[in-house]
């Protein structure tokens, strides 16, 4: 982000992130769910229950679920990072920066 945002700009790129954090963790509820009917359904078929895991995170839903994970993490930082630009705006704003 090398140009400069306003402060309104700032806050609607952190709605716009919130929003797409929102509809990843819709999703991943509905992919756990689906985790838990696979672990129902495959656990006799393995020694473990992280084997199970591991056969879970081949198939597409798991891989769905674990890029989905990593999508949030990502979104969590930019959001934080948003919140700080926020913050340094209101301090210029003030002359306290």
């Amino acid at each position: 982000m090398t140009e400069r945002l306003t402060p309104r700009q700032i806050a609607q790129e952190r709605l716009k992130r919130a929003d797409d954090y929102a509809k990843l963790g819709k999703r991943t509820v509905e992919l756990t769910k689906m985790r838990a009917e696979f672990y129902i359904k495959e656990r006799d078929k393995y020694k473990s229950d992280a084997a199970v895991d591991r056969h879970w995170e081949m198939t597409p839903e798991g891989l769905e679920q674990m890029e989905i994970k990593y999508k949030m993490k990502s979104i969590e930082h930019r959001l934080s990072a948003l919140r700080t630009m926020i913050d340094v705006a209101n301090q210029e704003a003030s002359n306290q920066y």
